[in-house]
Protein backbone atom coordinates (compact mmCIF):
# COMPACT_ATOMS: atom_id res chain seq x y z
CA UNK A 1 0.00 0.00 0.00
CA UNK A 2 1.26 3.24 -1.23
CA UNK A 3 1.26 6.44 0.85
CA UNK A 4 -0.16 10.07 0.06
CA UNK A 5 -0.24 10.90 -3.05
CA UNK A 6 0.53 14.85 -3.09
CA UNK A 7 1.80 15.31 -6.91
CA UNK A 8 -1.74 15.22 -8.61
CA UNK A 9 -2.24 18.35 -7.08
CA UNK A 10 0.20 20.39 -8.18
CA UNK A 11 -1.31 19.50 -12.18
CA UNK A 12 -3.50 22.99 -11.52
CA UNK A 13 -1.01 24.53 -8.94
CA UNK A 14 2.34 26.03 -8.85
CA UNK A 15 4.65 23.86 -7.53
CA UNK A 16 6.95 23.86 -4.62
CA UNK A 17 10.45 22.26 -5.13
CA UNK A 18 12.06 21.62 -2.11
CA UNK A 19 15.52 21.97 -2.50
CA UNK A 20 17.42 18.41 -2.31
CA UNK A 21 19.98 17.87 0.90
CA UNK A 22 22.43 15.57 -0.61
CA UNK A 23 22.54 13.56 3.02
CA UNK A 24 18.93 13.46 2.43
CA UNK A 25 18.73 11.94 -1.02
CA UNK A 26 21.07 8.90 -0.02
CA UNK A 27 19.80 8.08 3.02
CA UNK A 28 16.59 5.39 1.97
CA UNK A 29 19.15 3.93 -0.40
CA UNK A 30 21.78 2.63 2.57
CA UNK A 31 21.90 -0.55 3.60
CA UNK A 32 19.54 -1.19 6.34
CA UNK A 33 21.68 -4.35 7.72
CA UNK A 34 24.68 -1.70 8.70
CA UNK A 35 23.11 -0.15 11.12
CA UNK A 36 23.19 -1.31 14.86
CA UNK A 37 20.16 -2.87 15.96
CA UNK A 38 18.06 0.46 17.27
CA UNK A 39 19.61 2.53 14.97
CA UNK A 40 16.75 2.26 12.55
CA UNK A 41 12.82 2.64 14.45
CA UNK A 42 10.86 -0.99 14.27
CA UNK A 43 8.37 -0.32 11.10
CA UNK A 44 10.82 1.83 9.08
CA UNK A 45 11.88 0.67 5.50
CA UNK A 46 14.47 3.31 4.72
CA UNK A 47 13.22 3.39 0.91
CA UNK A 48 9.72 4.91 2.62
CA UNK A 49 11.78 8.18 2.76
CA UNK A 50 12.22 8.14 -0.60
CA UNK A 51 9.56 10.47 -1.14
CA UNK A 52 10.25 10.30 -4.89
CA UNK A 53 8.76 6.65 -5.30
CA UNK A 54 5.13 6.05 -5.70
CA UNK A 55 6.38 2.75 -3.34
CA UNK A 56 7.09 5.00 0.06
CA UNK A 57 4.27 4.04 2.16
CA UNK A 58 4.50 7.49 3.98
CA UNK A 59 3.68 10.32 1.22
CA UNK A 60 5.48 10.84 -2.22
CA UNK A 61 5.68 13.58 -4.67
CA UNK A 62 7.32 13.09 -8.39
CA UNK A 63 8.77 16.64 -8.14
CA UNK A 64 11.99 18.08 -6.43
CA UNK A 65 15.05 20.32 -6.96
CA UNK A 66 18.65 19.53 -7.04
CA UNK A 67 21.81 21.57 -7.16
CA UNK A 68 24.87 20.60 -8.99
CA UNK A 69 26.95 22.63 -6.48
CA UNK A 70 26.56 19.84 -3.92
CA UNK A 71 28.96 17.79 -6.54
CA UNK A 72 32.87 17.53 -7.15
CA UNK A 73 31.94 16.17 -10.52
CA UNK A 74 29.34 15.16 -12.98
CA UNK A 75 27.89 11.92 -11.83
CA UNK A 76 26.33 11.07 -8.29
CA UNK A 77 28.93 8.34 -7.08
CA UNK A 78 26.57 7.06 -4.31
CA UNK A 79 23.72 6.27 -5.30
CA UNK A 80 20.58 8.35 -4.41
CA UNK A 81 16.52 8.95 -5.09
CA UNK A 82 17.69 11.03 -8.08
CA UNK A 83 19.98 9.05 -9.57
CA UNK A 84 17.72 5.95 -8.85
CA UNK A 85 14.64 7.79 -9.55
CA UNK A 86 12.05 6.52 -12.25
CA UNK A 87 11.15 8.10 -15.43
CA UNK A 88 7.89 9.41 -14.26
CA UNK A 89 9.67 12.18 -11.99
CA UNK A 90 10.53 15.57 -12.14
CA UNK A 91 13.65 17.10 -11.41
CA UNK A 92 14.49 20.74 -11.43
CA UNK A 93 18.72 20.95 -11.48
CA UNK A 94 20.57 24.38 -9.62
CA UNK A 95 23.51 24.87 -11.83
CA UNK A 96 24.79 26.05 -8.49
CA UNK A 97 25.19 29.37 -8.96
CA UNK A 98 25.05 30.45 -5.37
CA UNK A 99 28.06 28.17 -4.24
CA UNK A 100 29.80 29.78 -7.17
CA UNK A 101 29.10 33.21 -5.93
CA UNK A 102 30.11 32.25 -2.32
CA UNK A 103 33.64 30.32 -3.25
CA UNK A 104 32.36 27.02 -2.01
CA UNK A 105 32.01 25.19 -5.10
CA UNK A 106 35.38 22.77 -4.92
CA UNK A 107 36.50 23.47 -7.70
CA UNK A 108 37.02 27.44 -7.26
CA UNK A 109 38.00 27.58 -3.35
CA UNK A 110 41.50 28.50 -3.97
CA UNK A 111 40.47 31.77 -5.92
CA UNK A 112 39.89 33.92 -2.69
CA UNK A 113 43.79 33.94 -2.63
CA UNK A 114 42.87 36.43 -6.34
CA UNK A 115 39.85 38.40 -4.99
CA UNK A 116 41.88 41.59 -5.39
CA UNK A 117 42.62 40.95 -8.63
CA UNK A 118 39.10 40.12 -10.46
CA UNK A 119 40.76 40.28 -14.30
CA UNK A 120 43.06 37.53 -13.12
CA UNK A 121 39.67 35.29 -11.89
CA UNK A 122 37.92 36.65 -14.52
CA UNK A 123 40.55 34.68 -17.23
CA UNK A 124 40.67 32.14 -14.66
CA UNK A 125 36.47 30.95 -15.12
CA UNK A 126 37.37 31.94 -18.78
CA UNK A 127 40.33 29.34 -19.02
CA UNK A 128 38.61 26.81 -16.76
CA UNK A 129 35.82 25.42 -19.16
CA UNK A 130 36.25 21.88 -17.05
CA UNK A 131 34.03 23.50 -14.30
CA UNK A 132 31.19 24.59 -16.87
CA UNK A 133 31.46 21.28 -18.68
CA UNK A 134 31.22 19.57 -14.84
CA UNK A 135 28.24 21.15 -14.10
CA UNK A 136 26.35 20.65 -17.77
CA UNK A 137 27.16 16.78 -17.79
CA UNK A 138 25.43 16.56 -14.23
CA UNK A 139 22.51 18.77 -15.05
CA UNK A 140 22.35 16.79 -18.56
CA UNK A 141 22.15 13.75 -17.08
CA UNK A 142 20.20 13.65 -13.85
CA UNK A 143 17.16 16.80 -14.52
CA UNK A 144 14.67 17.69 -16.98
CA UNK A 145 14.72 21.19 -16.25
CA UNK A 146 18.15 23.10 -15.40
CA UNK A 147 18.74 26.98 -14.29
CA UNK A 148 21.81 28.09 -16.94
CA UNK A 149 24.72 28.97 -15.11
CA UNK A 150 24.75 32.49 -13.92
CA UNK A 151 27.43 34.25 -11.87
CA UNK A 152 25.13 35.79 -9.02
CA UNK A 153 25.12 39.58 -8.82
CA UNK A 154 24.09 39.69 -5.26
CA UNK A 155 27.80 39.79 -4.94
CA UNK A 156 27.76 42.97 -5.87
CA UNK A 157 26.52 44.24 -2.27
CA UNK A 158 27.42 41.15 -0.28
CA UNK A 159 30.93 42.55 0.77
CA UNK A 160 30.64 40.03 3.75
CA UNK A 161 31.50 37.28 1.40
CA UNK A 162 34.92 36.75 2.47
CA UNK A 163 35.01 33.57 0.56
CA UNK A 164 33.78 34.68 -3.11
CA UNK A 165 36.17 35.28 -5.73
CA UNK A 166 33.70 37.51 -7.14
CA UNK A 167 33.50 39.89 -4.45
CA UNK A 168 35.33 42.62 -6.46
CA UNK A 169 33.50 42.23 -9.98
CA UNK A 170 31.73 44.81 -12.20
CA UNK A 171 28.25 44.18 -12.71
CA UNK A 172 29.63 44.00 -16.70
CA UNK A 173 32.53 41.22 -15.84
CA UNK A 174 29.72 38.51 -14.33
CA UNK A 175 27.67 39.41 -16.94
CA UNK A 176 30.28 38.77 -19.42
CA UNK A 177 31.25 35.67 -17.34
CA UNK A 178 27.24 34.72 -17.72
CA UNK A 179 26.90 35.08 -21.32
CA UNK A 180 30.08 32.99 -21.93
CA UNK A 181 28.47 30.35 -19.41
CA UNK A 182 25.07 30.15 -21.75
CA UNK A 183 27.01 30.09 -25.34
CA UNK A 184 28.96 27.45 -23.95
CA UNK A 185 25.62 25.78 -22.33
CA UNK A 186 23.51 26.70 -26.09
CA UNK A 187 26.69 25.09 -28.17
CA UNK A 188 27.54 22.14 -25.74
CA UNK A 189 24.12 20.84 -24.20
CA UNK A 190 23.29 17.23 -24.44
CA UNK A 191 26.85 16.19 -26.30
CA UNK A 192 28.43 14.31 -24.06
CA UNK A 193 25.67 12.31 -22.19
CA UNK A 194 22.50 12.61 -24.62
CA UNK A 195 20.15 15.81 -24.84
CA UNK A 196 17.92 15.37 -21.78
CA UNK A 197 17.45 18.47 -19.76
CA UNK A 198 16.03 21.36 -20.84
CA UNK A 199 17.05 24.97 -19.70
CA UNK A 200 16.16 27.98 -18.23
CA UNK A 201 17.81 31.24 -18.87
CA UNK A 202 18.38 32.86 -15.63
CA UNK A 203 17.58 36.90 -14.69
CA UNK A 204 18.94 38.68 -12.13
CA UNK A 205 18.30 42.27 -11.07
CA UNK A 206 20.92 44.01 -8.55
CA UNK A 207 19.18 47.56 -9.41
CA UNK A 208 20.51 50.70 -10.89
CA UNK A 209 19.99 49.21 -14.23
CA UNK A 210 21.79 45.91 -13.55
CA UNK A 211 18.54 44.28 -14.17
CA UNK A 212 18.00 45.80 -17.78
CA UNK A 213 21.36 45.33 -18.95
CA UNK A 214 21.63 41.89 -17.65
CA UNK A 215 18.03 41.03 -20.03
CA UNK A 216 19.58 43.05 -22.89
CA UNK A 217 22.85 40.39 -22.72
CA UNK A 218 21.17 37.11 -22.15
CA UNK A 219 16.97 37.57 -24.23
CA UNK A 220 17.86 36.11 -26.99
CA UNK A 221 19.17 32.68 -25.76
CA UNK A 222 17.10 30.34 -27.43
CA UNK A 223 16.24 28.05 -23.91
CA UNK A 224 12.96 26.31 -22.25
CA UNK A 225 12.12 28.70 -20.15
CA UNK A 226 13.03 31.23 -17.56
CA UNK A 227 14.32 31.46 -13.74
CA UNK A 228 14.22 34.73 -11.53
CA UNK A 229 16.93 35.30 -9.32
CA UNK A 230 18.47 38.16 -7.34
CA UNK A 231 16.34 41.12 -7.15
CA UNK A 232 13.82 39.78 -10.30
CA UNK A 233 11.62 37.74 -7.28
CA UNK A 234 12.64 40.34 -4.10
CA UNK A 235 8.88 40.49 -3.92
CA UNK A 236 5.53 40.19 -6.21
CA UNK A 237 5.79 43.42 -8.01
CA UNK A 238 9.18 42.76 -9.66
CA UNK A 239 8.56 39.36 -10.56
CA UNK A 240 5.57 40.94 -12.49
CA UNK A 241 6.93 43.54 -14.27
CA UNK A 242 9.58 40.77 -15.61
CA UNK A 243 6.99 38.63 -16.18
CA UNK A 244 4.98 41.26 -18.43
CA UNK A 245 8.53 42.08 -20.27
CA UNK A 246 9.20 38.57 -20.89
CA UNK A 247 5.75 38.24 -22.34
CA UNK A 248 5.56 41.33 -24.21
CA UNK A 249 8.71 40.37 -25.87
CA UNK A 250 7.54 37.32 -26.83
CA UNK A 251 10.19 35.38 -25.03
CA UNK A 252 7.03 33.31 -22.97
CA UNK A 253 5.97 32.33 -26.62
CA UNK A 254 7.72 28.91 -27.15
CA UNK A 255 8.04 28.85 -22.90
CA UNK A 256 7.99 25.02 -21.11
CA UNK A 257 9.01 26.28 -17.44
CA UNK A 258 9.80 28.81 -15.07
CA UNK A 259 11.20 29.19 -11.98
CA UNK A 260 10.73 31.65 -8.86
CA UNK A 261 14.44 30.83 -6.68
CA UNK A 262 14.32 30.81 -3.15
CA UNK A 263 10.43 30.99 -2.16
CA UNK A 264 8.24 28.85 -0.02
CA UNK A 265 4.84 28.75 0.56
CA UNK A 266 1.78 29.73 1.48
CA UNK A 267 1.84 33.05 -0.09
CA UNK A 268 4.03 32.26 -2.92
CA UNK A 269 1.66 29.15 -3.13
CA UNK A 270 -1.08 31.32 -4.57
CA UNK A 271 0.38 34.33 -6.10
CA UNK A 272 2.53 31.59 -8.59
CA UNK A 273 -0.36 29.80 -9.06
CA UNK A 274 -2.73 32.91 -10.37
CA UNK A 275 0.34 33.80 -12.45
CA UNK A 276 0.49 30.27 -14.64
CA UNK A 277 -3.26 30.31 -14.82
CA UNK A 278 -3.12 33.83 -16.14
CA UNK A 279 -0.26 32.77 -18.24
CA UNK A 280 -1.63 29.62 -19.33
CA UNK A 281 -4.68 31.17 -21.04
CA UNK A 282 -2.91 34.38 -22.56
CA UNK A 283 -0.43 32.30 -23.79
CA UNK A 284 -2.55 29.16 -24.56
CA UNK A 285 0.02 26.52 -23.98
CA UNK A 286 0.83 24.32 -20.25
CA UNK A 287 3.20 26.88 -18.75
CA UNK A 288 4.20 25.48 -15.81
CA UNK A 289 5.50 27.66 -12.51
CA UNK A 290 7.62 26.29 -9.62
CA UNK A 291 9.81 27.92 -6.76
CA UNK A 292 11.62 25.92 -3.88
CA UNK A 293 13.70 26.56 -0.91
CA UNK A 294 15.11 24.72 1.08
CA UNK A 295 13.78 25.35 4.38
CA UNK A 296 12.24 22.24 4.83
CA UNK A 297 16.19 20.66 5.40
CA UNK A 298 17.41 23.59 7.26
CA UNK A 299 14.86 23.76 9.98
CA UNK A 300 14.92 19.47 10.63
CA UNK A 301 18.63 19.17 10.03
CA UNK A 302 20.03 22.87 11.25
CA UNK A 303 17.92 23.90 13.78
CA UNK A 304 15.97 20.47 14.68
CA UNK A 305 12.83 21.91 14.49
CA UNK A 306 9.29 20.60 13.89
CA UNK A 307 6.82 22.43 11.20
CA UNK A 308 2.99 22.26 11.61
CA UNK A 309 0.75 22.13 9.06
CA UNK A 310 -1.01 26.08 9.63
CA UNK A 311 -4.61 26.79 9.88
CA UNK A 312 -5.48 29.65 7.08
CA UNK A 313 -7.53 32.35 8.24
CA UNK A 314 -8.26 35.81 7.27
CA UNK A 315 -5.58 36.63 9.96
CA UNK A 316 -2.34 37.39 7.75
CA UNK A 317 -0.39 36.06 10.73
CA UNK A 318 -1.35 32.28 10.00
CA UNK A 319 -0.18 32.41 6.21
CA UNK A 320 2.97 31.19 7.37
CA UNK A 321 4.35 27.76 8.87
CA UNK A 322 5.05 27.62 12.51
CA UNK A 323 7.92 26.02 13.75
CA UNK A 324 8.41 25.09 17.21
CA UNK A 325 11.73 23.04 19.00
CA UNK A 326 11.11 18.97 18.12
CA UNK A 327 11.01 17.61 22.15
CA UNK A 328 14.21 15.78 23.47
CA UNK A 329 14.85 14.72 26.63
CA UNK A 330 16.61 11.43 27.90
CA UNK A 331 13.02 10.37 29.32
CA UNK A 332 12.24 9.92 25.76
CA UNK A 333 15.01 6.97 25.31
CA UNK A 334 12.78 5.19 27.13
CA UNK A 335 10.34 2.83 25.44
CA UNK A 336 7.69 2.36 28.72
CA UNK A 337 5.89 5.72 28.54
CA UNK A 338 5.54 6.26 24.91
CA UNK A 339 4.52 9.90 22.95
CA UNK A 340 3.31 11.38 20.08
CA UNK A 341 3.26 14.34 18.39
CA UNK A 342 -0.41 14.99 18.32
CA UNK A 343 -0.73 18.81 16.97
CA UNK A 344 1.89 17.70 14.34
CA UNK A 345 -0.34 15.42 11.89
CA UNK A 346 1.57 13.97 8.66
CA UNK A 347 2.40 10.40 8.10
CA UNK A 348 5.20 10.40 9.77
CA UNK A 349 4.17 11.46 13.35
CA UNK A 350 0.87 9.09 12.61
CA UNK A 351 3.78 6.15 12.68
CA UNK A 352 6.68 7.07 14.72
CA UNK A 353 6.21 8.22 17.84
CA UNK A 354 8.71 10.66 19.62
CA UNK A 355 10.71 8.10 21.69
CA UNK A 356 11.27 6.67 17.69
CA UNK A 357 13.40 8.86 16.60
CA UNK A 358 15.44 8.92 20.00
CA UNK A 359 19.01 7.60 20.03
CA UNK A 360 21.13 6.59 23.67
CA UNK A 361 23.33 9.89 24.10
CA UNK A 362 25.62 10.53 27.01
CA UNK A 363 24.52 12.31 29.94
CA UNK A 364 25.66 15.64 28.67
CA UNK A 365 24.36 15.55 25.37
CA UNK A 366 22.78 18.67 24.35
CA UNK A 367 20.62 16.75 21.33
CA UNK A 368 19.15 13.23 21.64
CA UNK A 369 17.65 12.84 17.98
CA UNK A 370 19.04 9.66 15.94
CA UNK A 371 20.52 10.16 12.37
CA UNK A 372 17.37 8.16 11.54
CA UNK A 373 14.62 10.81 13.66
CA UNK A 374 16.93 13.65 11.46
CA UNK A 375 15.62 12.03 8.03
CA UNK A 376 12.42 11.21 9.71
CA UNK A 377 11.91 14.99 10.98
CA UNK A 378 12.94 16.24 7.13
CA UNK A 379 10.80 14.15 5.91
CA UNK A 380 7.99 15.20 7.67
CA UNK A 381 8.70 18.54 7.27
CA UNK A 382 8.71 18.36 4.20
CA UNK A 383 4.88 16.97 3.91
CA UNK A 384 4.05 19.94 5.60
CA UNK A 385 5.23 22.56 3.06
CA UNK A 386 3.64 20.57 0.58
CA UNK A 387 0.24 19.99 2.61
CA UNK A 388 0.37 23.91 3.38
CA UNK A 389 0.75 24.70 -0.21
CA UNK A 390 -2.21 22.94 -1.43
CA UNK A 391 -3.78 23.85 1.20
CA UNK A 392 -3.88 27.44 0.47
CA UNK A 393 -4.41 27.35 -3.18
CA UNK A 394 -7.41 25.14 -2.24
CA UNK A 395 -8.48 27.82 -0.26
CA UNK A 396 -7.96 30.68 -2.95
CA UNK A 397 -8.94 28.67 -6.12
CA UNK A 398 -11.51 26.13 -4.88
CA UNK A 399 -13.13 26.96 -2.10
CA UNK A 400 -16.70 29.18 -2.24
CA UNK A 401 -15.81 30.60 1.06
CA UNK A 402 -13.36 33.63 1.16
CA UNK A 403 -13.62 34.11 4.66
CA UNK A 404 -10.27 32.31 5.13
CA UNK A 405 -8.13 34.91 2.80
CA UNK A 406 -6.73 37.80 4.19
CA UNK A 407 -7.60 41.14 3.05
CA UNK A 408 -3.76 41.27 1.68
CA UNK A 409 -3.53 38.08 -0.11
CA UNK A 410 -6.62 39.29 -2.02
CA UNK A 411 -5.60 42.91 -2.53
CA UNK A 412 -2.14 40.90 -4.45
CA UNK A 413 -4.48 38.76 -6.24
CA UNK A 414 -5.95 41.79 -7.69
CA UNK A 415 -2.70 43.13 -8.27
CA UNK A 416 -1.56 40.22 -10.43
CA UNK A 417 -4.83 40.43 -12.30
CA UNK A 418 -4.67 43.94 -13.18
CA UNK A 419 -0.29 43.47 -14.22
CA UNK A 420 -0.74 40.81 -16.61
CA UNK A 421 -4.43 41.79 -18.08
Amino acid sequence: MSGVNLSDAYEDYAIYLPSLQQGYAAYPMRDASNFKQGDIPKGLQLSDLNFLSTASNLWHCKYVLYSAGQFNNSLIATPDIVSTRSKDTVVIGDSGGFQIGTGKLPAIKSWVNYQNNPQAVYHKWMRERGIRDTILRWLDRYCDYAMTLDMPLWVLHDRKSKTSPFVNFSAEQLIELSVANLRYFADKRGAATGARAKYLNVLQDAGDGTGEAWYAAVKDFDFEGWAFGGETKSGLEPILKWIRILRDDKKLDKAEWLHVLMASPPKHAVYLTAIQRILRKQLGNNIRVSYDSSSPFQSAGVRQKIARVPTLTKSPSTWGIPMQDFPQSPKYQQHNNIEHLTDCPSPITQKFSINDMHSERGEFAQTFLSTAGVQLLTNHNLYVYHKTAHDACDIVFKSEDTTRIPNEVEQNLKLINDYLN
